[in-house]
């Protein structure tokens, strides 16, 4: 009897040992999965923290993307804006230019109309005779009026000729014509002095004493027709003189 008491209490000792031992085990157990847990929490929170700073990086660089473009779009659409201001400036400058031509021309047939007006004969027979003829315009150039008018007119470019022809100028003369005109006066000129020309284009003119513009007809944008009497001292005669525009200046070309 006493002998299995003995055995029964060495059984409970046993189990009391190993329920021990198993505590101690699932205690371990447990620490050691506390201590995984938070280093896999540390892990997640440094890899959510590396994750944020990406996105924060991400987000800066597509609002600096952004601003890029549209500050490409800016600058092209302000150059664009600008292209189109030089032109419309070149054009304006252009047309400046053109009215600064036209303004020194009607200055200049102003100022050869008073002149030809002081000029006049003072008798009164001469008054009566010639007073219809005698004063330059727009459409009446006496031998007397004849001036440099430059090229930007059909009429300007044909009354500078004359002027030219009649100094002997033969280099502005030139530069007044072209085509069939230009050809005779380069085939005239071939074997001729300077001086030998300057004098044929003054014999060219000599006897015309005016120049009047019956009409003037436009064949197109740079081809206009002036029909001209001229009048000479052998008697009068009227010709059909076709004007072309060779880049801004008008020239006279030929005979129609």
């Amino acid at each position: 009897m006493q002998g299995s008491t003995v055995d029964c209490g060495r059984a409970m000792k046993a189990t009391n040992a190993i329920l021990d031992i198993t505590c101690a085990a699932a205690g371990v157990g447990v620490a050691i999965w506390l201590v995984v847990a938070h280093q896999d929490r540390n892990k997640l929170r440094e890899e959510n923290k590396t994750l944020r700073q990406q996105l924060a990086q991400m987000a800066s660089l597509s609002a600096e993307n952004q601003r890029l473009a549209n500050l490409v779009s800016r600058v092209t659409h302000s150059r664009i804006g600008s292209d189109d201001q030089l032109r419309e400036l070149l054009r304006l400058r252009g047309e400046v230019g053109l009215l600064r031509e036209q303004s020194k021309e009607l200055e200049i047939l102003r100022r050869q109309s008073h002149q030809a007006s002081e000029s006049l004969d003072s008798s009164p027979k001469a008054q009566s005779a010639a007073s219809a003829e005698a004063v330059a315009n727009a459409d009446y150039w006496p031998r007397d009026s004849w001036a440099f008018a430059g090229y930007a007119t059909p009429d300007a470019a044909l009354q500078s000729s004359f002027w030219a022809a009649n100094k002997g100028d033969v280099k502005t003369f030139l530069r007044g014509i072209e085509g069939e005109i230009l050809q005779k006066v380069q085939t005239d000129a071939e074997g001729k002095s300077q001086d030998e020309m300057s004098a044929k284009t003054i014999a060219e003119v000599a006897s015309l004493k005016s120049v009047r513009i019956l009409s003037r007809e436009a064949r197109a944008e740079d081809a206009v027709v002036l029909t001209a009497e001229f009048v000479e001292e052998s008697g009068t005669q009227t010709n059909k003189l076709l004007m072309k525009k060779v880049g801004n200046d008008w020239k006279l070309s030929g005979h129609l």
